[in-house]
């Protein structure tokens, strides 16, 4: 039908006369296939893609002496906010500076609305 595709004819290759057998043999003994964690509980070691990302994240933090994320304080919190507001007016009186604009000229100034 299309190059390099199959096309659910017969194949032109013979079975080898000498096919190895490719499984995998099984373990034997009791729990042999069994993988322990390395505390020795038993238990199978199942963890989601992200529980195990988070637990690599802390055992490294806790390698490198860092704790974990603290919540913020308030008063942090507030001080963040001001360098926001104080970084936004700068942003704003340069942009007005240098397109030889007035504040009291901007319809937003005169209506009170605030357009983003």
């Amino acid at each position: 039908m299309f190059a390099g595709g199959y096309t659910g004819g017969p194949v032109g290759r013979k079975p080898s006369v000498h096919a190895e057998n490719l499984q995998i043999p099984k373990p034997t003994g009791p729990g042999a296939g069994v993988r322990k964690s390395s505390s020795g509980s038993g238990k199978m070691l199942s963890m989601s893609y992200s529980e195990s990302i988070r637990s690599g994240i802390s055992r490294y933090h806790s390698e490198q002496g860092l704790s974990g994320p603290r919540p913020p304080d308030q008063a942090q919190l507030q001080r963040l906010r001001e360098q926001r507001a104080a970084a936004q007016v700068r942003n704003m009186e340069d942009f007005l500076r240098m397109n030889c604009l007035a504040l009291e000229e901007c319809v937003s100034y005169q209506t009170g609305m605030k357009y983003r």
